[in-house]
């Protein structure tokens, strides 16, 4: 083992001059190891096997990163120096330990940022499906079991070019989902389209449909849905396979009765083969007057397995709360129950739960127009026997699949497997598809690629940059008026870059980056990770969570397509509610199933982003608040710092004794915090979580933390602290105001996730001037997003590789 296997740099002759890196190292920590571990650890002595002193000193970019994480992980655990040897005051080991993080941080961010001749990154899932979508004019639902893998994630970006690998499993999806596509865009014979309308008696019997219709009764039989039950399998689907892939529309009508001061009824369409949800929406119409809603969804061709749910909590689906008899037609919920049931309605026949009344379902499709598709207009040549035709459709599909001028050689390659497979017997658009298969499975279509393998440019050409900025703003590839700037060479062009940008944000499409970067700069995919404990929080479900998230990115939304400032992250007197969302809240709920602006008062505890539901639940672990990690979550994504790892093997919290009063986890920290390895770090991070005690493990606010262990009251919470500076808050609001003070540490930390996200890459330390510049622009303009934007596209650093 590596009993001892720490520290000591040792006292090694270095006979060439020390580069800035080795002297750094020298002056900062070479006289610590040397106090501490040269006895042990040099070419006398190397217990453990382990010498410092041949490690190489560039802790950031040499070859003995893994080493130095070793010794990091000593000294921050105490292991080292052992007991019996003299130990270091915790001020000078923290600080070892804080430089020692720095630089393996630099260090991975360096490899991670490397530029090659020719840097590849890969599309997304959602980018290649927008991507697609705007190509060939068809759906592709790339998160389907049968898609594309996941993308990987660094510190919540999930579209870091070093990271997203490629696998041969993952080149056999590409190559799958590329055929799949094409046989949608380039259909043989037009898709069979069809109508189906399903009504009570389809979706879940209950009669005789002969007896019903003579005694004029089928047409008024409907289906019951209370909370939690559901229509399962093929009933509620469209009653056969779907002739093919697919754009369909579903209409439901229905009626919803919401219970006084309770949860409207929540209609969820969950596509079970597929593991996703189609549709859902709260819906709320009285049982004599109901509503059609519809949606449209893509669909792959098959039989498909739904599940039509009313997904609201309320009493068991066993027969003293389900039908009277499920061999009787259901009419009306004022038809009574009988003496023994669990009563549904009051004396004044008002739902004492949320209910669904569904009527009929409908499907149709699959909705393409008459005639060509979208990709036979495009793609397809007039003559298919005119070898010139032909291969300008190769260049034109090439070009727009590339992202950029297609190469003769390129065409001429394309073109060949064409002709060969004609040669071979094969019809023209078979032929065609398989030339196009190629294009869809290439590296220029499934990368961004840029660079060039003949020199090293660091500057991106005209239609690099134009697919930059397009899959920064847009997620997909760039239009046709971004691509002919770009033909032009104009686009470098700092007014017509700036006329560019701002085109972008004022398209629809830019709602898919603010729903994208604050998912990855906020990491949001981390929602609902730990799933809530059901006994704890009864009332967390689905779609509390994603009304959640919904929070979150519309506010973001708001605040781009606004102009606002940065500031309206930290703090402000406005957020972005739906019903669902208000009632966790207790604030009043709109009127309608969708996300509205609304104002605060102090009394309601919200305001920014910190204070959201979604930000407090993904910084807890389903049982209880977690102030440790929200203090390193606040420390990474709003003050732009990342704390050293913790020590391994961290003694976990001790549950309080039976017969001693209850304490809050705060408390029980304090306790923990009283071991001197564990106090500095703490110091600095938690109380950035602390200001954060008076909302549980979903957001809610509470004075009092609920604890199971202990005796006698729960606690009243404190969410009082002092930064490690000095500053000190008594609550959020107040922590937040502090934040909102230093403006500029938070724009500094914004600037450089943004541009994380648009360039795709990690920053290094040879970024910080250009990221510094970015932000000196931005307090010019007073902070406000859309200029952060533009400030960022317009900088040299988001215009290189």
């Amino acid at each position: 083992m590596m009993a001892a296997v720490l520290l000591v740099a040792g006292t090694a002759n270095f006979s060439k001059a020390a580069t800035p890196a080795e002297a750094e190292f020298d002056k900062v920590v070479q006289p610590f190891l040397q106090q501490y571990c040269d006895r042990c650890h040099t070419e006398k002595l190397h217990e453990g096997e382990f010498r410092l002193d041949t490690l190489a000193r560039d802790v950031a970019n040499g070859p003995s990163g893994m080493k130095w994480a070793e010794v990091l992980e000593r000294i921050s655990s105490a292991q080292m120096p052992p007991a019996d040897e003299p130990q270091p005051k915790i001020e000078d080991a923290t600080k070892i330990v804080e430089w020692l993080a720095m630089k393996l941080k630099e260090g991975e961010a360096t490899r991670l940022a490397k530029r090659e001749l020719v840097t590849f990154n890969k599309l997304t899932r959602a980018e290649y499906a927008n991507t697609v979508r705007d190509l060939l004019g068809v759906g592709f639902d790339a998160t389907d079991p049968t898609g594309l893998a996941e993308d990987e994630a660094w510190h919540g970006f999930e579209r870091i070019g070093s990271v997203l690998s490629l696998s041969p499993s993952h080149v056999e999806k590409y190559f799958g989902a590329a055929e799949s596509i094409l046989t949608e865009a380039f259909p043989e014979k037009p898709p069979v389209k069809f109508l189906k309308k399903k009504d009570a008696l389809d979706l879940r019997g209950g009669g005789n449909r002969e007896d019903l219709a003579a005694a004029g009764l089928a047409d008024k039989v409907r289906v019951d849905l209370w909370p939690g039950h559901d229509l399962i399998g093929g009933r509620p689907g469209p009653g056969q396979a779907l002739p093919a892939a697919g754009d369909y529309k579903v209409r439901i009508q229905l009626s919803g009765l919401q219970p006084k001061n309770g949860r409207a009824p929540h209609l969820t369409v969950y596509a079970t083969d597929l593991d996703r949800m189609l549709f859902e929406t709260d819906v709320v119409a009285p049982e004599d007057k109901p509503i059609v809603v519809e949606f449209t969804t893509h669909l792959p061709a098959g039989n498909l397995n739904l599940r039509v749910t009313n997904d609201v909590p309320g009493p068991s689906n066993l027969p003293r709360s389900g039908r009277s008899d499920p061999r009787i037609p259901f009419f009306s919920i004022k038809d009574g129950r009988r003496p023994w049931q669990m009563k549904l309605t009051d004396e004044e026949g008002a739902p004492l739960w949320p209910f669904l009344i569904v009527d009929w379902i409908e499907w149709s499709g699959p909705l393409v127009d008459d005639g060509p598709t979208y990709a036979q207009r495009e793609y397809l040549p007039a003559d298919s026997n005119d070898r010139e035709q032909v291969r300008a459709a190769l260049a034109k599909f090439t070009t727009r699949a590339f992202r950029r001028p297609a190469r003769p050689e390129e065409v001429d390659r394309y073109f060949q497997l064409v002709e060969s497979e004609m040669a071979s017997g094969e019809k023209f658009l078979p032929a065609m598809k398989t030339a196009m298969l190629a294009i869809l499975c290439s590296k220029n279509f499934i990368y961004l690629v840029e660079g060039s393998s003949e020199s090293n440019e660091i500057q991106l050409n005209d239609f690099e940059l134009a697919s930059r900025l397009s899959y920064f703003i847009w997620s997909t590839m760039p239009d046709d008026e971004l691509m002919a700037v770009a033909q032009s060479g104009k686009l470098r062009e700092p007014a017509e870059l700036k006329k560019q940008v701002r085109r972008l944000l004022a398209d629809p499409r830019a709602a898919r980056f603010a729903k994208q970067f604050p998912r990855n700069w906020l990491q949001l995919q981390m929602v609902g990770m730990f799933p809530p404990d059901k006994k704890l929080y009864p009332d967390y479900d689905s779609h509390l969570e994603q009304s959640m998230i919904g929070e979150t990115t519309e506010y973001f939304r708001e605040v781009l397509q606004q102009n606002l400032s940065l500031r309206e992250f930290l703090t402000s007197d406005w957020t972005m509610i739906n019903p669902r969302l208000a009632m966790h809240y207790e604030l009043t709920s709109p009127t309608q199933d969708r996300f509205e602006r609304v104002s605060l008062t102090p009394a309601d505890h919200r305001g920014g982003l910190l204070t959201q539901a979604a930000i407090l639940s993904l910084t807890s672990d389903g049982t209880r608040h977690r102030p440790v990690h929200r203090g390193k979550w606040v420390l990474e994504s709003i003050v732009g710092k990342s704390p050293p790892p913790p020590p391994a093997n961290v003694k976990p919290i001790e549950p309080t004794p039976a017969m001693q009063p209850k304490a809050t986890l705060r408390m029980k920290l304090d306790a923990h915090k009283s071991d001197a390895s564990c106090a500095s770090c703490h110091k600095r991070i938690d109380p950035l979580g602390f200001a954060f005690d008076n909302y549980d493990a979903i957001g809610r606010w509470r004075t009092h933390e609920i604890v199971s262990d202990g005796d006698g009251d729960n606690p009243k919470v404190d969410a009082s602290g002092e930064m490690v500076d000095g500053r000190k808050f008594a609550n959020a609001e107040e922590f937040k105001q502090i934040l909102a003070a230093d403006l500029e540490t938070f724009n500094a930390a914004f600037v450089e996730k943004l541009a994380i996200f648009a360039t795709r890459r990690v920053m290094t330390i040879a970024d910080r001037e250009s990221l510094a510049k970015v932000a000196k622009q931005s307090k010019t303009a007073d902070y406000k997003l859309q200029s952060v934007v533009e400030n960022l596209v317009l900088s040299d650093l988001f215009q290189k590789r």
